[in-house]
């Protein structure tokens, strides 16, 4: 089922029934990571059972919002956590997941595909509502940048080599001093 039609890149959300459905709309990138973090929050504060991420209006996905992708994922797997899977992924952007690792973490579903018992997703399409977030000020965005890369690293070792030296200049930004990335959780 399909997102209503929207202005741009942006995320959406509703809740129904205990579930939250966050679709991810146009090019995800690190302009959406600081509204899609919100929203998985938001679901996570209202007492969601399951956080539903729709990428079937997604068109294309950067390394940041891939490493906020992975953070859900790896947020999920803690002891009564919300869990989270995604929804109407073509395969593109699920070769784009699975070469940093993060298909690893975060269950995903096909085009068409849905998690048992989803059943009809109009109640949650019918609800989409924008998630509107604050302008980030400089210093908070490479901060968010800089953690969704780390996240990336945790996720997959290969990744440090990948993102050394983004990792180093948003820490940098981010006004944490230089650094090296760490070791990856075993």
């Amino acid at each position: 089922m399909t997102p209503p039609p929207s202005s741009g890149n942006q995320i959406l959300a509703a809740t129904v029934d205990h579930c939250t459905m966050v679709a991810v709309i146009g090019a995800a990138t690190f302009r959406l990571a600081p509204a899609f973090r919100q929203a998985t929050q938001a679901a996570r504060l209202a007492g969601s059972h399951l956080i539903v991420v729709n990428m079937q209006a997604c068109t294309a996905l950067d390394s940041t919002f891939m490493g906020s992708l992975a953070s859900l994922g790896l947020s999920g797997r803690q002891t009564g956590a919300t869990p989270a899977v995604l929804i109407n992924l073509s395969p593109h952007l699920a070769g784009l997941l699975q070469g940093l690792g993060v298909s690893r973490i975060l269950k995903s579903y096909p085009t068409g595909g849905l998690p048992d018992g989803m059943g009809d997703l109009s109640r949650f399409v019918d609800n989409l509502q924008p998630v509107e977030t604050a302008p980030q000020a400089p210093r908070d965005m490479a901060a968010l940048m800089y953690d969704a890369h780390e996240t990336l690293t945790r996720v997959d070792p290969e990744n440090i080599q990948r993102f050394k030296d983004v990792l180093t200049v948003l820490r940098q930004e981010a006004g944490q001093g230089p650094a090296s990335p760490a070791a990856p959780d075993t």
